[in-house]
């Protein structure tokens, strides 16, 4: 095959016609491949002693899987391996340690079980989402493997994905607040919302393993991972048929925990501009910017370019390396809808679609002669929930009628849960069955996330959306929230 000069038809992974792979990046392609074989043929130093795992810390891993868990190829469920002795425990850990000694992950725990999700309608298209089982006893050792890979990946203060004690809502009121405070400043901010398909299955495993290399992973600890992408496989059922194994080429393991970790080494580059990608049959390879020096292979397209401040006529259209970027009048941001004004009306219209699209397939229930405590407990899960999702990062944004029209959609479930006719109530219903008003409720949890990351280990969330005074025309901010008392009954 002439390298030199390919075109990707059709038929291959990008499904684009045309697109070339360019001489320049090539020679880079074989570099990262000659460096990483280099250093995994190299001989490799032993691990220090305080690498090695205790009896102790496979307990707690084990104490920490998931009950509900389908198993892998195994057949191991997670409820069995609970109940292994001590004698077990200390086997196992014997067996780690091995594998953290020698650098070698077992074949058969590398291979895939893909099956639809259960308890869903097969005549519809989105029912057949698949998972990935994996044997248990092999996230056991990720987790002992992720435990100390961490010791050496120190992810950037402003990453909130798979962080403990960051969440989404955390986010969202850090951005918010950013454009709150310059609307309110009279300045104009810009924000490039970019998607990225598919970036988990599509990571080249030579150029991940060369960004491990470069934040010096110890080689014995390199040496387990390149083991543990290298020669996995999968295979498909569907209820009684089973698929050939099929090798995977890139991309990390989905289900486990080792994934997002080893994700993270690639998303630096990636926020550092917009890559373009293209893949053959035989594996991923870079085409051209960017890619020369990524270590993932996806595609990443521009949801758009959102302008908030006080403009009477939009810009030029921005160019993101050489692209040209749409302007939107609003966007939509970890499932928040977020519009130019920043009046989050997008957002409240939708909160109370779902909420609506979810009573309604409650009603039957809602309506029925179980146990209103019963009811109350699904109208928190399944109505509340979407009607406050994020809730506390975009909630004072809103305006009073726009809170009252929240508040109807609580008033309305509660008064179908309870068959109240119309003389009566709302609050003496709100009353009866103990439930705050959906905006105590806000308050209550914004609170809660605020106190838990201004008193937290993480420096960076300490104060995270402070509190500013800020004129009455101008935009309200997160934390605004909390200058309201704490409501005096909390459920």
């Amino acid at each position: 095959m002439d390298f030199q000069r390919h075109r990707l038809g059709r038929d291959d992974w990008t499904g684009r016609r045309g697109l070339e792979v360019p001489p320049p990046t090539l020679p880079h392609h074989e570099e990262v491949e000659h460096r990483v074989r280099e250093f995994l043929s190299a001989p490799i130093p032993s691990l220090s002693g305080d690498y090695y795992g205790s009896p102790t810390e496979t307990a707690r891993a084990i104490f920490r899987l998931p009950k509900r868990k389908a198993p892998g190829l195994d057949g191991i469920p997670t409820i069995a391996i609970k109940q292994l002795p001590r004698r077990a425990m200390v086997a196992m850990t014997r067996l780690f340690n091995g594998m953290l000694r020698t650098g070698h992950f077992p074949a058969c725990w590398k291979t895939g079980r893909v099956i639809a999700k259960a308890g869903k309608d097969p005549r519809l298209v989105s029912s057949q989402r698949s998972i990935t089982l994996l044997s248990h006893i092999a996230k056991l050792f990720e987790r002992v493997l992720l435990r100390r890979l961490l010791r050496h990946l120190t992810p950037r203060r402003e990453q909130f994905g798979f962080r403990s004690g960051h969440s989404t809502t955390l986010q969202l009121a850090r951005v918010l607040h950013h454009m709150a405070v310059e609307h309110n400043r009279g300045r104009r901010t810009v924000g490039v919302f970019l998607d990225i398909e598919k970036a988990f299955d599509r990571v080249w495993h030579s150029g991940l393993l060369y960004k491990l290399i470069e934040n010096r992973i110890p080689p014995a600890l390199m040496r387990t991972v390149a083991s543990f992408l290298k020669d996995r496989d999968f295979y498909v059922t569907v209820e009684d048929a089973t698929s050939d194994p099929r090798p995977i080429r890139a991309g990390v393991p989905q289900g486990s925990c080792l994934s997002p970790c080893l994700r993270q080494r690639v998303s630096r580059i990636i926020s550092s501009g917009r890559p373009r990608c293209g893949y053959t049959p035989e594996g991923p390879r870079p085409t051209a910017g960017l890619a020369r020096q990524m270590a993932c292979r996806c595609e990443c397209h521009e949801d758009g370019a959102l302008l908030t401040g006080q403009q009477r006529a939009m810009p030029a259209k921005l160019r993101l390396r050489g692209q040209k970027v749409e302007w939107q009048t609003r966007v939509r941001y970890l499932g928040v809808q977020i519009d130019r004004s920043m009046r989050m009306a997008a957002q409240v219209e939708h909160v109370i679609h779902q909420s609506r699209a979810a009573r309604s397939m409650l009603r039957p229930v809602l309506r029925s002669h179980l146990p209103l405590r019963v009811k109350v407990t699904l109208y928190k899960g399944y109505i509340r929930s979407r009607l406050t999702y994020a809730a506390p990062a975009w909630y004072a944004l809103c305006s009073i009628s726009q809170k009252k029209r929240i508040q109807a959609q609580q008033n309305i479930a509660l008064r179908m849960i309870v068959g109240a006719g119309r003389y009566v109530s709302n609050d003496v219903i709100a009353r009866d069955l103990c439930i705050e008003t959906v905006e105590e409720f806000i308050q209550r949890i914004a609170r809660r996330m605020f106190d838990i990351a201004d008193q937290g280990p993480y420096e960076f969330l300490r104060n995270i959306a402070p509190m500013q005074e800020s004129s009455s025309s101008g935009r309200p901010l997160p934390r605004e929230l909390l200058r309201t008392p704490p409501p005096k009954h909390q459920n």
